[in-house]
């Protein structure tokens, strides 16, 4: 594997081999039952679709003022409006989402007042991060055949080429729709668009 796919699959390499041992050890270090494992971890998902749409919207597309802050949101964000179809960065680097998984782990921690529990609701995390990265790189690489793929396709691209200041979600509209950035993909769309890109 050359230095450069390794660099791209870092994260999920890195955060698959972390939940897994992390997993183990909650589950030898205590006993709880399968439906609070399960309920802490379909929290770690939901709550992924939280920090994705807060991510997405407020400090992706930042309104920065100064050029150091312009050249920030770029490179973090916009470079990828300007070239979606790059396949440079194919995941999150480490270097930006460790600090945000390491901060949702000490936030879960302090509140849960329980290790194993922080594990569980980071696994969900994780769940929630992987299929955010295969839904966005099958929106912009892939032909979905699932009608709901091909729905989230459709509402990301719109979100580029149409309305950049709405359509955040990209595993769920849910949190548009919670937030008041929701619209339809069938409003003011053409099939055209979603299919070029």
């Amino acid at each position: 594997m050359d230095r450069k796919v390794w660099k791209q699959f870092a994260p999920f390499f890195f955060y698959t081999l972390l939940a897994l041992g992390l997993g183990v050890a909650a589950t030898i270090s205590e006993t709880r039952s399968l439906t609070s494992i399960l309920f802490l971890c379909l929290t770690g998902i939901l709550t992924w679709g939280l920090i994705e749409y807060g991510l997405h919207r407020l400090v992706f597309h930042f309104d920065a003022q100064s050029q150091k802050g312009r050249r920030f949101v770029y490179a973090m964000h916009l470079s990828h409006h300007a070239n979606p179809k790059t396949m440079d960065d194919l995941f999150t680097s480490l270097r930006l989402s460790l600090p945000i998984a390491l901060c949702y782990c000490l936030l879960a921690w302090a509140l849960m007042r329980s290790w194993q529990a922080m594990v569980y609701l980071f696994i969900g995390l994780m769940a929630g991060y992987f299929s955010y990265e295969l839904l966005h790189f099958q929106a912009h690489h892939r032909a979905p055949r699932l009608r709901v793929l091909r729905y989230l396709k459709k509402y990301h691209l719109l979100h580029h080429h149409k309305t950049p200041t709405a359509r955040f979600g990209v595993t769920s509209p849910v949190f548009d729709y919670i937030f008041g950035t929701f619209q339809s993909p069938h409003r003011n769309s053409s099939r055209s668009t979603a299919t070029q890109h």
